[in-house]
C-alpha cells in the first residue's frame, strides 16, 4: 500500500494522533461532511420579543404619564372583567360546562395579552376533560345532518367551547382596551414627555 502525504495545520496534529492510534473512534464520514446548520430565530420567538417590548413599553408610559394608583387598579379591574364576561360568555352560549366558563373567564385577562395562548385552549381541556369524547363521537360528528345533532356530540361540543370562547376573547381584547384607554385617558404628549425624561438619565 502506497504512502499518503497529507498536509494539514498544527492545530489538527493532536486530534490525527488520537484517531490514528484508535480508528474505532472515528466518526461516520457522513457526519464528518455534514454542515451544522445554521441557528434560525423563530418568528415564535420574534413575536414574543415584540410583545414583551410593547408591554414594557406601555408599563413605562403608564408609570410616567401621572396615572394614579387608583386609576390603574380601576382599569385593570375593566380588563379583567370585560375580557373575562365576553369569553365565559362564549363558553355559555356554546353551552358548555359551567366550571369550563370559570375557567374561560379566570384566564381570558391573561391570553389576551399573549398571542401564542388563548382562553378556549383552557376551557376547551376543561371541557374535554369532562365530557371525555371517543374517537366515536368523532366519526358521529362527520355524519351529523342538522346543527342539532353537532350539539349532541361531545366532540363537537369541545370544539364549539374552545371556538366561542375565543371569539369572546378576542372582542373582549378590543373592547377592554377601548375601555382601558377611557378610563386611563392618557395624554399621548405627556406620555412622551415622560418618557423622554426617562431615557435622558441613561444617555
Amino acid at each position: 500500500m502506497g504512502k499518503i502525504v497529507a498536509v494539514v495545520g498544527a492545530g489538527h496534529i493532536q486530534g490525527i494522533r488520537k484517531y490514528l492510534s484508535n480508528p474505532d473512534s472515528i466518526p461516520p464520514l457522513e457526519d464528518l461532511c455534514e454542515v451544522a446548520a445554521r441557528k434560525k430565530i423563530s418568528l415564535k420567538t420574534l413575536l414574543t420579543a415584540g410583545l414583551l417590548a410593547v408591554l414594557l413599553f406601555l408599563a413605562l408610559a403608564v408609570i410616567y404619564s401621572g396615572i394614579s394608583t387608583q386609576t390603574l387598579l380601576t382599569a385593570l379591574f375593566w380588563w379583567f372583567l370585560i375580557n373575562g364576561v365576553l369569553s365565559g360568555g362564549g363558553v355559555i352560549a356554546a353551552r358548555g360546562h359551567p366550571l369550563s366558563a370559570l375557567v374561560a373567564f379566570s384566564v381570558a385577562w391573561l391570553t389576551s395579552l399573549n398571542p401564542f395562548l388563548a382562553a378556549g385552549w383552557f376551557a376547551g381541556i376543561v371541557e374535554a376533560s369532562l365530557r371525555s369524547p371517543t374517537v366515536e363521537d368523532v366519526k358521529e360528528m362527520l355524519k351529523a345532518e342538522s346543527f342539532g345533532d353537532l350539539m349532541q356530540n361531545r366532540m363537537f361540543k369541545v370544539i364549539f367551547v374552545a371556538a366561542l370562547a375565543n371569539i369572546g376573547s378576542m372582542i373582549g381584547t378590543f373592547l377592554g382596551a377601548y375601555v382601558v384607554l377611557r378610563v386611563v385617558g392618557l395624554d399621548i404628549h405627556h406620555v412622551f414627555e415622560g418618557l423622554s425624561h426617562f431615557f435622558s438619565q441613561f444617555f
